[in-house]
């Protein structure tokens, strides 16, 4: 539509209106005849036309001459109600809330708005003009603002002024300053503006930006929407409070819009601009009315008089110049700022953080073993509030103090003094903020030349100018300990410092919303914080300062024209960039280097994980900031941390590569990944602090299975035997393996394998899941009657089945045989099962299954394989329905009682009459729900992680409900350890009143722990590489012995399949154990596979399997788990972590530095202890009442000495090897041989009574005390790690009886004094040397081509000498040595012990040693 048109449109349609002859045809008649064109030609559209209504509309209203207000409510009501709803929108009108005024809430408005001739009124949203239309007919002088330049035109042509075309959310920044107003009269967009949508806070930021222009005495008169106010958005609330007081709050109903095209609720509210004094008066809180006559009345006796205006002169209207150039796109420009306009900001001047460095670091007491009092070690914040709910460490973290923080001169971070004194940040959060700017103001060892793709980095050439690196810092803290305000803290100092450009990148879109309160909590403003997706990928980046907020999934985002979200990211920061780049969640980059585990090859990289590293290479002075409570459940996935300098090129760093780093770290197991941690933050760059645990408590709800359910559980059971064996068949059948010739192809078996197995676990997970729910929903109801708040935690929500349910209804009733997990079975043969008949094609060398197709090219099904999936059906659908655990808690609660957290888009519910129904869930549904229950409305909250992210389910003090204790069962931990862990944390956090007691829902299948296995092993390496100790990562939910993916575990199942072949596992035959789980174990010749099913594989066939079967296979595994766990924790061998090295005395012999880290200045210490330990040696008759059943007594006629040895063999899978071993127990200990050694020993049976008194005997012959000595390496061991030497890397924690606690890492006295030779410097002595041997290290250089080892000779260690010539014996003799033949070979010995050192001393000094050629 062409602007000339406009007037002539608006003569017209004023004419109808006034005549009562305006209909929708006669709309479009006018509109087509003026403009020549239909609107499907695209010459006008509907939201045009519907605007020149409203402006004919106001201009036929120029005519009416009624005095008194409600005369006039009621005329204008009657003419609105006879025009025809608008019922078409555009995408531009929706986009910037294009809803007008009606004409008679506009008139109660300007009544409200008590305007007199003369006063100002701004019309910051005018849209087509009714507000300003009323305030013009009271003598107001209107200021006209409007976006859209058609309303624009619009309002030039009724009002007879060009109005500005500002972005009216900041309309105080905007217009001349000169411009001072006595009314706003405002209806500003209420969930959408020009740059961004979706955003519930827009109606109140345009509110307080227009508030601003008012002078004092001024009234505010909003329309606005239900949600902007104190409860929903408290903290724009208060900042439009501090201008404003309110003087009434109604709330109108939704018919107050409906001609308008829209049903919303809407609020007016009415506010003065007064002095600080007359402002503290009580808050208005929203009142409902029943209709604008009923507001009317309310603002005609209840509102209080204006006081008399200030006469000044009328704003002129702005230039035209400065609106064309704001039309061109061109961006408005704002007064420049040096802080976010933050309350804090506004009341003081940042100052540094007033912090004093203890001379001695601080210690944590342990309040258990695992777990540690948190404070700040190493500095003192003056003024600092205590974290509002204790916090903890593990004592692993606590026996390292982190460095003392430095600065460059004048540096150091500075906050608002408010920030401090009021506790927004405690003061282990300050303490954070501390650190993490010392850890960025230091730069990576070396400079490094840059990919121009940013994909990779490599040492740059000597004499070239390389790129520096910035040091990064991990910020780990629990759920609940206030990550998101700690990242807003670091921010917000680096923007005081003058850095006002950030990055914030998080797991999901909704959480900016507690970014946003995080940073204005702290002071900023709410619109400082932009998301990305305000401009297209395309788009360059119009914002001059700000914090980009963003998700991993945007950041790997690609555009049309290909330019990605990188790319755009990049380009915005600028080459220099010296902001904060925040990864919140950083564990979603957890695969940023892919992996090469698995049996399939490993995995790829992920795109997200790629996204960051690529990132952090190409914002070199970024200072990058980690955080998050579950950083890594593998080692491995530490890959995206590459600004903590664990890894690079040179001796500065710890390891040359992360391959190098990673190998290191899984060869300790677990307790090496425990230093990790703990030396970061030693470091400086970690810190990981959680919620204390006390008042926590933690049980085990176990669901018997009753008879009926084991009886469904074993049809089911035997239902997959029958599918299983038809799978296989089928791929027979099929072609696409060929049995006779043994030719398959691969891939495609493979495929289909892995989709059932898949399939199948998913299945008996639901079926276990649904059997739990009886006695989970009398466990709830048992609670409730308590006075408890149960929260239920699972994983699936079954959407899909529902999906698939409803669209197979076709009419009929739903059931709960729809809903039935076996479901996913049926669904799984009808699309995967394999039908289609192939042949196999050799392609390239490869064999691969190709589809046959008849003549017309449609794929070609085999009959026989059709049958066999028809047949496996039929097993199923006589089994009866099993309802999910989440159905059968929503059918028994109720919509009433329950609150469901889950994201998805509907549910079934149980009618009254018991049919089921499904119902749709909206978009709001997981807020509602949970505000609901947290006010207390509803009973029992059930949540999943996709539901749950980001919210919060505590006792909280704020709560409706925070008089009931949380009782969170864990129904589903489902396969990912940290999700589950961060959903225990969403009823325990800061600030509450109550703590949660845990509970693990399980049954008494054996076959379940298929799930909780593997969750047990990802928790220990979680707390570990998190918490620095394992642990932690559990949170006291799971046992050791629940994993069964140890090492440990994984050599007992190959006992387990030995006994299997070998006949003697007595829980099942071997030929059954084939039959039932279809796992090979042997070769066609009856020869034991080298390549056994590893134990994930195994734990899914024992999840198929009737529950008597399972228990009795998993009993046996059980069994060999617990008797290798016994031997390696006998042989000193279990890898349990830190661990409580207990004696009955233990003194400290020698203390000395070893080592100071030059970067951060923490210490390597060696700590020398003598461990004394009272021997308490059972008698030989109660040793024999203890052990006689399983065990004989023998006596060896030779020494005298007697045994208990155990009466058949054991077999074990130790160091690759299987062995038979029988158990043995001495006075001496416990141990072991093999059953060859047992067969060619002098062990005779002894009868009891002559075993009680030999036994006796030897006992009283026995010290009563055993010492021995270790050195604990303490303090910082990460950077020298490799130069350790040791065999074992265990860690311990010592209490010796000087009280002081430590933990380090055990090693020798031998390999002690090679560490100190080695960190020393100069020569190494004799005894040096003789130590480095002893230790294992290796052979050691003695000079003259001589080398020292040690070797195990007629099983005992000596020192032999290597490398020596026949001319050679004499001197080495004549030094001291000793000579002996050995399998024909003369050998060279240097005697073990004292004079060890002074033999060698004379072979380095020569000695008559001849220098071997």
């Amino acid at each position: 539509m062409k602007r000339r048109d406009i007037p002539t449109l608006l003569t017209h349609l004023t004419a109808d209106l006034a005549a009562g002859d305006l209909t929708t045809p006669a709309l479009a008649a006018h509109l087509t005849d003026v403009t020549g064109g239909t609107d499907a030609a695209g010459a006008w559209s509907w939201r045009q036309a519907y605007d020149l209504v409203q402006a004919a509309a106001i201009l036929a209203d120029r005519e009416d001459d009624a005095g008194d207000p409600a005369t006039r409510l009621a005329r204008l009501t009657g003419t609105a109600d006879a025009r025809a709803t608008e019922t078409r929108r555009s995408e531009t009108q929706v986009r910037l809330q294009q809803f007008s005024t009606p004409l008679p809430f506009a008139h109660v408005a300007a009544v409200a708005a008590t305007i007199r001739p003369g006063d100002v009124v701004l019309e910051p949203s005018a849209g087509t003009g009714a507000l300003a239309h009323m305030a013009r007919r009271a003598g107001g002088h209107v200021v006209l603002n409007e976006l859209d330049p058609f309303r624009a035109a619009v309002l030039e042509e009724v009002f007879g002024t060009r109005p500005t075309r500002h972005d009216a959310e900041h309309i105080d920044d905007l217009l001349p300053r000169e411009t001072l107003t006595d009314v706003v009269l405002m209806n500003p967009p209420f969930s959408s503006s020009a740059t961004r949508a979706g955003d519930p806070t827009i109606a109140l930021r345009h509110t307080l930006s227009a508030a601003k222009r008012l002078v004092p005495g001024g009234r505010l008169v909003a329309i606005l929407p239900r949600a902007a106010c104190a409860a929903r958005q408290p903290v724009l609330w208060a900042r439009l409070m501090e201008r404003v007081a309110p003087r009434l709050h109604l709330v109108l109903p939704d018919a107050v819009y409906r001609k308008m095209g829209t049903s919303v609720e809407t609020a007016l509210l009415v506010a003065d601009r007064v002095d600080d004094a007359a402002g503290a008066e009580a808050p208005i809180l929203p009142e409902p009315v029943a209709d604008l006559e009923a507001a009317l009345h309310a603002v005609r006796t209840r509102l209080p008089e204006r006081p008399a205006r200030v006469p000044r002169a009328v704003p002129a209207t702005p230039a035209p110049a400065r609106q064309a150039s704001l039309a061109s796109g061109s961006p408005p420009k704002r007064a420049r700022r040096t802080a976010p306009s933050a309350a804090p900001a506004r009341s003081s001047a940042p100052t540094p953080i007033p912090f004093t460095v203890l001379d001695r670091p601080h210690t944590n007491e342990a309040v258990s073993d695992v777990y540690a009092r948190y404070a700040p070690q190493r500095i003192e914040i003056a003024g600092a509030v205590d974290h509002p709910s204790p916090l903890v460490e593990s004592v692993a973290m606590a026996a390292v103090a982190p460095p003392v923080p430095v600065f460059p001169e004048g540096g150091g971070p500075a906050l608002p003094p408010a920030i401090v004194a009021t506790g927004a940040l405690s003061a282990a959060q300050l303490e954070t903020i501390v650190m993490a700017d010392a850890a960025h103001a230091v730069d990576l060892p070396g400079r490094f030349a840059v990919a121009d793709d940013w994909t990779e980095i490599e040492p740059a050439h000597e004499g070239a100018d390389g790129t520096a690196y910035l040091q990064g810092y991990f910020l780990g803290d629990g759920t609940g300990a206030g990550k998101g305000r700690q990242v807003a803290g670091i921010v917000m100092a680096g923007w005081l410092a003058g850095r006002t450009r950030a990055v914030w990148i998080s797991k999901s879109k909704t959480l900016i919303e507690d970014a946003v309160r995080d940073w204005t909590d702290l002071g900023g403003a709410p619109t400082d914080i932009v998301p990305l997706e305000r401009w297209k990928p395309d788009e360059a980046i119009i914002l001059h300062r700000g914090i980009l907020f963003l998700t991993y999934a945007t950041l790997r985002s690609v555009g049309k024209t290909g330019r990605s979200r990188l790319e755009q990211l990049v380009e915005w920061c600028g080459p220099h960039f010296e902001g904060v780049l925040a990864f919140d969640e950083a564990h979603a980059m957890a695969n940023a280097a892919g992996s090469s585990d698995g049996a399939r090859g490993g995995t790829a990289p992920s795109q997200q994980g790629i996204a960051g590293l690529r990132l952090q290479i190409a914002l070199p002075r970024a200072r990058v900031l980690y955080v998050s409570a579950t950083g890594a459940t593998n080692v491995s996935n530490l890959a995206y941390a590459t600004r903590l300098g664990l890894w690079g090129p040179g001796d500065a760093y710890p390891f040359a590569t992360r391959e190098d780093f990673v190998a290191a770290m899984v060869a300790g197991g677990v307790a090496a990944m425990e230093v990790v941690a703990r030396d970061l933050k030693a470091l400086g760059l970690y810190t990981a602090r959680a919620l204390s645990f006390e008042g926590v408590e933690y049980d085990i709800l176990e669901h018997r299975l009753s008879d009926d359910e084991r009886a469904v559980y074993d049809r089911f059971a035997r239902a997959f035997k029958v599918i299983h064996a038809n799978l296989h068949a089928a791929l027979e059948a099929t072609g696409i393996t060929d049995a006779e010739s043994g030719v398959t192809a691969g891939a495609a078996k493979a495929s289909a394998l892995s989709r059932f197995e898949s399939m199948k676990q998913r299945f008996f997970g639901h079926v276990l899941n649904g059997f739990k729910a009886g006695t989970l929903i009398r466990a709830i109801e048992a609670d409730l009657a308590e006075g408890w708040a149960p929260v239920v935690q699972i994983v699936s929500t079954g959407e899909s089945h529902l999906d698939r349910a409803v669209e197979g209804l076709d009419g009929d009733d739903l059931t709960e045989a729809a809903l039935t997990p076996k479901e996913v079975v049926i669904h799984w043969l009808r699309t995967a099962f394999p039908v289609q008949a192939h042949q196999l094609v050799e392609i390239e060398g490869q064999m691969v299954a190709e589809r046959l197709t008849d003549a017309d090219g449609r794929p070609i099904v085999s009959r026989e394989a059709e049958a066999l999936r028809d047949a496996a059906l039929m097993e199923l659908y006589t089994v009866a329905p099993i309802p999910s655990v989440l159905d059968r808690l929503v059918w028994h609660f109720g919509e009433e009682r329950l609150a469901e957290v889950t994201g998805r888009s509907k549910r079934s519910i149980r009618l009254p009459d018991g049919t089921l129904k499904v119902v749709p869930r909206s978009a709001q549904a997981n807020s509602a729900e949970a505000a609901a229950f947290m006010a207390g409305t509803k009973d029992v909250l059930l949540f999943t992680d996709a539901g749950g992210t980001g919210r919060s389910y505590h006792a909280a003090a704020t709560a409706g409900n925070r008089d009931r204790r949380r009782r969170h069962y864990l129904v589903e931990p489902g396969w990912r350890a940290a999700e589950a862990i961060q959903g225990l944390g969403r009823t325990h956090r800061s600030a509450q009143v109550t703590a949660p007691w845990f509970r693990v829902v399980t049954t008494d299948v054996h076959g379940e722990k298929r799930f909780t296995s593997t969750i047990a092993r990802r928790l220990d390496t979680l707390g570990a590489l998190t918490r620095g100790q394992r642990e932690t990562g559990s949170q006291n939910l799971f046992r050791a012995s629940d994993n069964l993916e140890s090492p440990i575990a994984r050599r007992a199942l190959v006992a387990h399949y030995h006994e299997l072949v070998r006949g003697t596992c007595e829980a099942m035959t071997h030929a059954a154990f084939e039959d039932w789980t279809a796992l090979r174990l042997t070769d066609a010749d009856g020869v034991i596979l080298e390549d056994l099913p590893p134990i994930q594989r195994y734990l899914n066939r024992l999840l198929a399997l009737p529950i008597d079967m399972q228990n009795a296979l998993f009993g046996a595994l059980a069994a060999k788990i617990e008797q290798l766990t016994e031997r390696a924790r006998a042989n000193g061998t279990l890898d349990v972590g830190i661990e409580t090295l207990r004696a009955d005395r233990i003194t400290v012999v020698e203390e000395a530095d070893l080592w100071t880290c030059p970067k951060s200045g923490s210490v390597t210490r060696t700590v020398t202890l003598d461990c004394e330990t009272e021997l308490r040696i059972p008698d030989g008759a109660t040793v024999l009442h203890d052990h006689g059943a399983r065990m004989a007594p023998r006596h060896n006629a030779a020494s005298g000495k007697v045994v208990l040895i155990s009466k058949r063999p054991q077999q074990v899978f130790d160091d690759d090897v299987l062995a038979e071993i029988r158990e043995t127990r001495r006075p001496t200990g416990r141990g072991s041989m093999t059953e060859d050694a047992f067969a060619s020993s002098h062990w005779e049976p002894v009868d009891a009574e002559r075993f009680v008194r030999l036994w006796d005997a030897e006992v009283a012959d026995l010290p009563t005390v055993e010492t021995h000595r270790i050195v604990l390496l303490t303090g910082l061991l990460l950077p020298i790690w490799r130069d350790i030497p040791s065999d074992s890397e265990r860690i311990w924690r010592v209490t010796p009886e000087d009280g002081v606690a430590r933990i380090g890492r055990a090693i020798s006295p031998e390999q002690a004094v090679v560490l100190a030779g080695r960190f020393r410097g100069g020569e190494t002595t004799p005894a040096e040397l003789v130590a480095a041997a002893m230790a294992g290290d290796g052979a050691v250089d003695l000079g003259r081509g001589l080398t020292l080892r040690a070797r195990r000779v007629a099983g005992t260690r000596r020192l032999e000498v290597e490398g020596w010539r026949p001319e050679q014996v004499d001197a080495l003799k004549a030094a001291g040595c000793f000579t002996e033949i050995v399998g024909y070979q003369l050998r060279a010995f240097v005697p073990v012990g004292d004079a060890a050192s002074a033999v060698i001393a004379v072979i380095r000094s020569g000695g008559g040693m001849k220098v071997a050629a």
